[in-house]
């Protein structure tokens, strides 16, 4: 995930959901992302629950002035089941191009643990003596990037009293939300109040202690909207702010979780 740097920026803090309990037609959540103000991308999500499973399919791009200086093109999914506040994946998928170059990771899980992970291109043999690397012990009580940010909080104020273990393939982090209170927002499918959680990336393995993105963002502070869909009693992202060497990264959602 800190090696490749979409699938933390611009996949992990991006999730939408439908309500639990309604009919299961897809509903789609869109995102803007802007850097210092400037567009240079956008998010499609489709998000389907059925019971007690739910999937979520997304697509990602670059646009607007990044088209000029690197061309992102990317899909990211994962299926799993609902269990009381929990949302268990089973199944999660990245694959993604940036100027040519590709990556894919392909994970199985089982109860909040990793049971396989497929990542192309291999890792580096032998690896920089710089790297640290991911542990067994490490790649349980995980989530994906993706429905990680799904979150039944049983109580809104229990929303950012949480730390959400990060694993995509690549790199182990650790997100430790913290309450930053509330903010009216307003979009395409919802108005009103959003739940505001503060985060600081931690970094556990999977990454190079020299990474100069990672001494970057190494105590600086992430800010996450999360509004509920409905009245199901789940959240999701609704705007994220990520700070950056060049300005803040700011992903909004255009379109909140509507049929």
């Amino acid at each position: 995930m800190l090696r490749a740097a979409p699938s933390l920026l611009l996949l992990a803090l991006l999730a939408g959901a439908a309500p639990a309990g309604a009919d299961t037609r897809p509903v789609r959540t869109n995102y803007t992302i802007s850097l210092i103000g400037l567009p240079v991308g956008r998010a499609e999500f489709q998000t389907t629950i059925d019971g007690s499973r739910f999937v979520v399919s997304g697509t990602l791009a670059s646009a607007g002035l990044a088209e000029l200086v690197s061309s992102t093109r990317g899909t990211s999914s994962v299926s799993g089941r609902i269990a009381g506040r929990r949302l268990l994946a089973d199944r999660y998928a990245l694959a993604y191009t940036s100027d040519g170059k590709s990556w894919a990771s392909d994970l199985a899980l089982r109860a909040g643990s990793v049971v396989s992970a497929k990542v192309a291109p291999p890792a580096r043999t032998p690896a920089p003596a710089d790297f640290v690397p991911v542990r067994r012990a490490q790649l349980t009580g995980v989530v994906d990037p993706l429905s990680g940010l799904m979150i039944k909080p049983g109580a809104p104020q229990d929303l950012c009293r949480r730390t959400l273990n990060i694993y995509d393939g690549w790199s182990r982090i650790d997100l430790p939300l913290e309450p930053a209170g509330t903010e009216s927002f307003r979009t395409d499918g919802f108005e009103g109040e959003a739940t505001v959680c503060t985060t600081t990336v931690r970094p556990v393995s999977g990454y190079r202690t020299s990474s100069n993105g990672l001494k970057f963002l190494k105590g600086r502070t992430i800010r996450l909207w999360f509004a509920e869909i409905g009245d199901t009693g789940i959240y999701a992202p609704v705007r994220v702010r990520i700070p950056t060497e060049v300005g803040p990264l700011t992903l909004t959602a255009s379109t909140f979780a509507k049929p």
